[in-house]
């Protein structure tokens, strides 16, 4: 029996092929398309290219999934609280009330764990 892929793989695919520049919005929608098939390194790579293009819900949960990562994702998603340092302030540049939460608790546990650098700035 041949495998077929899956919608989000067609619509990924067509979305982010040469032939279509995909919006950041629907860069964040296939993110969570991705998470909903457990598809997580897809989804960071989505979050990420949205993320960059200035959406502000794609920092906000990029921000999230890197500070819980494997706890919620499983192996496929390491936590990097430095990298989820840098989309909570991209975010709080832009007024997210969730983004200034995750700076809240960020700024609790500031103190880099023994044997590892603290993130800089």
């Amino acid at each position: 029996m041949p495998m077929h892929p899956s919608a989000l793989a067609l619509s990924t695919a067509l979305l982010l092929g040469p032939v279509h520049a995909a919006t950041p919005e629907q860069l964040y929608q296939l993110a969570l398309e991705a998470q909903s098939e457990r598809a997580y390194p897809q989804m960071l790579e989505l979050l990420r290219r949205s993320a960059r293009a200035g959406h502000v819900e794609a920092q906000e949960m990029l921000g999230l999934a890197l500070l819980v990562g494997p706890a919620v994702y499983g192996p496929a998603v390491t936590a990097d609280r430095c990298e989820a340092l840098h989309w909570a302030r991209q975010a709080f540049a832009q007024g997210s009330l969730v983004a200034w939460q995750q700076l809240v608790f960020l700024n609790r546990t500031r103190s880099a764990p023994a044997g590892r650098p603290a993130c800089s700035g």
